[in-house]
């Protein structure tokens, strides 16, 4: 596992047509060493602090491995980082890697905190309305990590897994669990009060886990007593 490349940005203003919105989507790779802190990287922004931004959303990951399926998917040669990654990484796929999973990056230790769900900003990027639909059904969105102890990162630094406390829940699962309309209450439970998954994660499985509540599911035995 290592880091394929270290991108960096600040917002821009993206127009297509006859929208135009401020984002930072637009990174590009840089080849030295830069700090990585609980805010993320050092001289990197974001451009709307009430999706991105947060200690939960420091940095994020989109694998390398993903790249060849984009560009045939597209009909274009996609260029790192066409999702707007911080750190495109090599051998953390969101089918093996999970929610709480902590990472040493460089001299930085990492936690794995929720998946990317791609929006609007990636979609105008590519000019590609359907784009998020085309991440969701095979659930290649990547995912964010907060940082637990800050230190510089450099490409091709190595990428070491420490811990693994939740071995069941992958980036990918969680992000089809989120997209299920028929969810289980139990889990979805369980991951509302999952201390390691972002908390704006957490709030949406509660979202959906009383929403169940409200159409009369049957409520777990000792909750509610």
């Amino acid at each position: 596992m290592r880091v394929h490349s270290l991108n960096i940005g600040r917002p821009q203003l993206l127009v297509r047509g006859h929208r135009r919105l401020s984002s930072a989507i637009n990174r590009r790779p840089v080849n030295r060493p830069v700090e990585l802190d609980e805010t993320g990287f050092d001289g990197d922004r974001v451009s709307d602090l009430k999706v991105h931004g947060s200690p939960d959303q420091a940095a994020c990951c989109y694998p390398h491995e993903h790249y060849a399926h984009w560009s045939d998917a597209l009909g274009v040669e996609m260029q790192v980082p066409g999702f707007g990654e911080n750190l495109t990484t090599e051998g953390l796929l969101e089918a093996a890697v999970c929610v709480g999973d902590t990472l040493r990056v460089g001299r930085a230790t990492v936690q794995i905190s929720q998946p990317r769900q791609p929006c609007g900003k990636l979609a105008l990027k590519h000019d590609r309305p359907d784009l998020p639909q085309l991440v969701n059904s095979v659930a290649y969105t990547g995912f964010y990590l907060r940082v637990i102890e800050p230190g510089p990162v450099t490409p091709n630094d190595e990428i070491t897994l420490l811990e693994r406390p939740h071995h069941d829940l992958t980036v990918e699962r969680l992000t089809r669990i989120m997209l299920d309309s028929s969810a289980d209450r139990s889990l979805l439970n369980r991951l509302a009060s999952l201390p390691e998954l972002s908390r704006s994660w957490r709030d949406r499985f509660a979202k959906k886990r009383n929403a169940l509540d409200s159409a009369g599911a049957p409520p777990l035995p000792g909750v509610g007593d």
